[in-house]
């Protein structure tokens, strides 16, 4: 594929990602189902292109949306967790495959101790009050079945776009 068609496809994916990420900002509900299927965008170039496409989509997509809907916390999912992730499986699943999901745990429970941390160290937000210990062993819990179906679902939509769509994709990305 030429060096203008790459560029041009990437960009066609940051200005469709942030499309939908501006949906999922503006339907609050939407924040995280949007954030998901805008990752796939990132999986996509990944799969067709390779090399560093996928980071600058990744990086492109999350200050395009941050610098147009600034008050949102969508964009902020999408950085740390959602536009991240495909390219960190990527490289956790040239691994042994014995190792994958010991690797990909360790991942979303660092970034979710991450996020607890930041939301009480510097925003107040209590996350470990006495009372609330139930309440925040249950969200760390479905935290993490959360993002097994995350992976599951990109592993889905990989093989359903290898069988199905790049058949027909193939001849527009020659």
């Amino acid at each position: 594929m030429r060096q203008t068609k790459k560029i041009t496809l990437s960009a066609m994916m940051v200005a469709l990602s942030t499309a939908m990420m501006l949906l999922g900002a503006v339907i609050e509900v939407l924040d995280l189902s949007v954030c998901a299927i805008a990752s796939l965008l990132v999986v996509f170039i990944y799969l067709e292109i390779g090399s560093y496409y996928p980071w600058l989509v990744w990086i492109c997509t999350t200050l395009a949306t941050a610098l147009i809907y600034p008050g949102s916390a969508v964009w902020v999912e999408y950085a740390l967790i959602f536009g991240l992730y495909p390219l960190i499986k990527a490289y956790i699943e040239r691994l042994p495959r014995w190792s994958w999901l010991i690797v990909k745990l360790v991942y979303i429970n660092a970034v979710i101790w991450g996020i607890f941390c930041v939301c009480e160290l510097l925003l107040g937000i209590p996350f470990f009050e006495e009372g609330g210990t139930i309440i925040t062993i249950i969200t760390y819990a479905l935290s993490n079945i959360a993002f097994l179906a995350y992976d599951f679902f990109i592993m889905v939509m990989v093989r359903f776009y290898f069988d199905k769509l790049r058949p027909r994709f193939k001849k527009f990305l020659k």
